[in-house]
């Protein structure tokens, strides 16, 4: 089951006198399903305890104490740890409450399986009790109520936090608004409102986690319900310092990344402070889940791309880089459709002018640290990794066409690594890409950001490695269908590093 640790989810909401006792009875028993659910995965719940008000009947309109009660038979089974946090004052406990009552909060407390937030009593008001409830609450579930249950999920909203409306018609205690069936109805307009990072997949699953017309148990429900809050919280932590950030620069790239990582076309980018776009993602490894931001550029070039770098990593703190895209390849040495990653990159258009205008080269090497290169090192030498390839590739209906007019094409999805000759030139002439050998014999790859990323990630001492797949050959030869087939290559196989390439350790 997911886990919750240091998250607080409060219940809110209230049932109308007028509800039919099935309903009532059904709202109580989810919400001893949610404390249960919540309490497993090591989470904790907000609660105001006062009086308990009740239709003729007796049964409870509000949901508090049901809270409290299932939670005080559970928690003998954990560690004391504040499980719940009990707001309430002084007057309420003397004069709302029974002595029961009374002794099982102080009981809770003295146990330190609750923590007491006290309001002073002449300020307990609604909104008062309100606004304490959600300074400690960080997620929320709606059931029934009215304004009250509306301006909580407000108050959490601003703050971004997650607001789970459900739609049992349970009408509210004072009758004054739709509560969660109004959250509900705004939920499906604009879910990123209530689950800011992952809205559009809660909303493909909220019509399913019906209490009307349920499809599932409600301890099934809670655990839904669970599960849903640790996606957001997941996809949080990747958005603000992720293990890894996937750097690409055009449109076509960013499109093979989305696809590959898993990244549906609803699924609503997040902003930077700059307003860079970038989508949170989880990757599954063996050692755990790896959280991972993927963004673009934007626009090709290397001075674009080392300000744009500079800026994500300021903003998203990641803890190592992978660039990935399409380069030109150079015939003879590599084949459309190829990958490579990068041993080394090499910055072509450093240069000094002498007397008589004379232009001696300059270039600029970088090469990744240490750890990258024993982490690559042993990424070539596992003989799983053909077979890899070729299975993820498979999984997504991905192929290299057989042949093409702009030169000889890759039979399969193969990685190799070499040097990459970054500059600020669309190479469109051979000799020019036969002319990087005078730079570096080993130069047998061309494009245009490589060395701003590597700088900007070197600067500020982040690992850095560049993922290319070949689309041409840097001549006059083109044949675009391989921008898109180099983009989704170079793509599979930044997944498969990012999954079995890179370690978790930290680079020296």
């Amino acid at each position: 089951m997911a886990k919750l640790e240091n998250e607080f989810i409060l219940i809110a909401g209230s049932i109308s006198k007028k509800t039919e006792k099935a309903s009532i009875d059904l709202a109580h028993d989810f919400t001893r399903a949610l404390t249960k659910s919540v309490l497993a995965a090591q989470g904790g719940l907000v609660v105001y305890l006062a009086g308990q008000p009740v239709n003729e009947s007796g049964d409870a309109l509000t949901f508090d104490w049901t809270v409290a009660y299932e939670a005080e038979k559970l928690l003998a089974e954990y560690a004391p740890a504040h499980q719940l946090k009990i707001v309430t004052s002084q007057l309420a406990m003397q004069e709302k409450m029974t002595l029961e009552q009374r002794t099982l909060i102080r009981r809770l407390a003295a146990e330190d399986y609750a923590q007491i937030v006290y309001i002073e009593d002449d300020l307990v008001t609604g909104g008062n009790i309100g606004d304490e409830q959600v300074e400690v609450a960080t997620a929320m579930i709606a059931l029934g109520g009215g304004k009250g249950v509306s301006d909580r999920a407000r108050k959490l909203r601003k703050r971004k936090l997650p607001v789970l409306p459900f739609d049992l018609q349970l009408g509210g205690f004072s009758e004054d608004g739709e509560g969660a069936l109004g959250l509900r109805a705004n939920f499906f307009k604009d879910p990123s409102a209530m689950f800011f990072f992952t809205g559009e997949q809660v909303k493909g699953r909220l019509d399913s986690m019906s209490l009307q017309e349920p499809l599932y148990s409600l301890d099934k429900l809670a655990d839904l319900s669970v599960g849903l809050f640790q996606a957001e919280i997941e996809a949080k932590e990747a958005a603000h310092s992720p293990d890894l950030l996937v750097i690409t620069a055009i449109a076509i790239e960013l499109a093979a990344a989305k696809k590959v990582f898993g990244i549906g076309e609803d699924v609503p980018a997040r902003y930077s402070k700059n307003g860079i776009h970038f989508w949170p993602v989880t990757i599954q490894r063996a050692d755990g889940p790896l959280s991972c931001v993927v963004a673009s550029l934007g626009n090709a070039g290397n001075v674009n791309a080392s300000a744009v770098t500079t800026l994500l990593l300021s903003e998203l703190n990641p803890k190592k880089v992978l660039m990935m895209g399409i380069a030109g390849g150079r015939r003879k040495k590599l084949s459309l459709g190829e990958v490579i990653l990068s041993e080394r990159v090499v910055y072509y258009e450093g240069g000094a002018a002498h007397a008589g205008g004379q232009i001696a080269l300059r270039p600029e090497m970088q090469r990744p640290g240490l750890s990258t290169q024993q982490d690559l090192n042993a990424y070539f030498a596992t003989a799983s990794l053909p077979d890899r390839l070729q299975e993820r590739a498979e999984k997504l209906g991905f192929a290299i066409p057989v042949e093409s007019q702009a030169g000889e094409v890759a039979a399969k999805l193969m990685v190799s690594p070499a040097t990459i000759a970054s500059g600020e030139l669309l190479i469109r002439d051979p000799e020019v890409f036969e002319g990087f050998q005078s730079i570096h014999e080993k130069a047998l790859v061309a494009e245009m950001e490589a060395y701003g990323v590597f700088d900007a990630c070197e600067k500020q001492n982040v690992p850095i490695l560049v993922v290319r797949g070949i689309s041409d050959y840097g001549d006059t030869t083109k044949d675009n269908t391989f921008h898109k087939v180099a983009s989704e290559a170079a793509a599979i196989v930044t997944l498969d590093y990012a999954t079995h390439g890179w370690t978790r350790k930290p680079a020296l």
